[in-house]
């Protein structure tokens, strides 16, 4: 390393570890003029480039990203991975998360834009297969993630039938741990305890140990590369995009980017995998031979379970939820005995909710007034946010469902001109959107069977324990 004046080499390493060693991040070009100007103040010869960045080198990489990039950053990139994730069988651990794909949906009566539906993917650690998945124009919620989890543990093989899918996608039944991040709809009372209920442990990414999720991100990675070469793709960043036109060249509906998805997923499946040595659908295979594994005794019960609640009393006018009223007469016999129910809601389709009775079973309970359209959870508190703009403090519930019906008109009108209300109406409540389920079961008498502990009002019953209300965002 060149010999330098004294003075000089004092210069350089203060402005580097002053100026240069900082959260601004400065560039070394700034570094450069501060050391020639201070030198320049002394009557000092001024260093070269390369004699500066020689003095750099000597500090270490993990030193520079701590100063200029923070502590976080440092552990992420230099930290040792300890403790990777690993699964010795099939299900024993499952991996959840959310990403907005990288297509752009279309309204199916005009192939409208409407914008970029959400995934929720769930996949198996130790054999790479996916479990399940579901696409929702609604930003991740617990609703999401219940739709997912439903679809991870069912029998897909009528889904496959439906949907002219002539594959085996053999991934079925109950895992034993499932793997999040730390958003909010993983630590939600209603994910919480459905997976309590079912034996599920649910384990947590630890903070700055983004590679404890890998699994599950390489698979969204991959199969956010397959989606680009679809038409409608918005890639992953600008300059992948360069000057193709997103907007101009969609043209899938959302049911049409499912069936895209699931060709995409059973393909992976039946490819070679570099982290396994072998095809997924090959490792499943030859780890699932002689076992068996836990299924929920009924799918609609296990989805339900999951959607979020809150806990109410049935009053004689009946349940009262977000300002709407529901009824069914097998609650009259609970009318004056000051019961708790435990109320759970589907937020893209508010016409009905469950009541979970102490057996497990839930009976479905409709509007007070069935000629009320069905609306979801966002046009809910839209229209009550427009209510109260307009200085309508005391909302109820005919006030709601007039704005909303006011709203979906004015919707309707500016689709054809607005990206945003096509958007608003891809969120609004629609006959069968939710996951695929099973049909009900007709020959269940579920209102003869439903039954709750009628209690003091000061006492709620320890099978229907209260709970903090819930609050979802859009």
């Amino acid at each position: 390393m060149r010999r330098l004046h004294p003075r000089v080499e004092t210069i350089i390493e203060e402005e580097i570890q002053t100026r240069y060693m900082d959260l601004l991040k400065p560039k070394k070009s700034l570094l450069m003029k501060g050391i020639h100007a201070r030198c320049a103040a002394e009557g000092l010869g001024k260093p070269a480039r390369e004699t500066v960045e020689a003095r750099l080198a000597v500090i270490s990489k993990r030193e520079q990203t701590k100063r200029r990039h923070g502590p976080k950053k440092a552990r992420e990139d230099f930290a040792p991975i300890r403790g990777s994730l690993e699964a010795e069988r099939a299900l024993e651990i499952v991996q959840i998360d959310h990403t907005p794909t990288d297509v752009m949906g279309v309204e199916p009566d005009t192939l409208e834009v409407i914008g970029r539906p959400y995934i929720t993917l769930a996949i198996d650690i130790r054999t790479r297969m996916y479990c399940g998945f579901y696409l929702t124009f609604d930003p991740p919620s617990a609703s999401s993630v219940a739709a997912c989890v439903a679809h991870a543990v069912m029998d897909k093989s009528d889904w496959l039938s439906t949907r002219g899918l002539p594959a085996k996608w053999p991934v079925a039944g109950l895992c034993e741990v499932i793997h999040v991040d730390n958003d909010k709809e993983f630590h939600s009372k209603a994910f919480t305890r459905a997976c309590e209920d079912y034996g599920i442990e649910v384990r947590y990414r630890p903070p700055g140990t983004p590679h404890m999720g890998g699994h599950v991100e390489r698979r969204i990675g991959h199969l956010m590369q397959e989606l680009h070469l679809l038409p409608g793709t918005t890639f992953s960043n600008i300059k992948e995009r360069g000057i193709y036109d997103p907007a101009g060249n969609a043209c899938l509906t959302i049911a049409e980017i499912e069936w895209l998805v699931a060709s995409i997923i059973l393909e992976h499946h039946a490819s070679f995998h570099e982290g396994i040595g072998t095809a997924p659908l090959a490792k499943w295979t030859a780890d699932t031979e002689g076992r068996t594994f836990r299924t929920p005794a009924d799918l609609r019960t296990f989805h339900r379970d999951f959607l979020p609640f809150e806990v109410r009393k049935v009053q004689q006018d009946g349940i009262h939820l977000f300002n709407v009223f529901y009824w069914h007469d097998a609650l009259t016999p609970f009318l004056h005995d000051k019961v708790w129910v435990t109320v759970h809601y589907d937020p893209a389709n508010l016409s009905k909710v469950f009541v979970r009775g102490v057996s497990g079973d839930y009976l479905e309970v409709p509007y007070r007034n069935l000629r009320r359209p069905a609306i979801s959870k966002w046009e809910l508190k839209a229209a009550t946010r427009a209510l109260r703009r307009q200085g309508r403090a005391g909302v109820d519930e005919a006030m709601i469902f007039e704005m909303v019906l006011a709203r979906r008109k004015l919707v309707d009108e500016a689709r054809g001109r607005s990206r945003r209300a096509r958007l608003e109406h891809a969120r609004s409540a629609r006959p069968g959107s939710g996951p695929a389920l099973p049909a009900p079961d007709t020959t269940r008498t579920i209102d003869a069977e439903f039954q709750v502990i009628a209690e003091d009002a000061d006492d709620v019953p320890l099978d229907l324990p209260f709970y903090e209300t819930e609050e979802w965002d859009d």
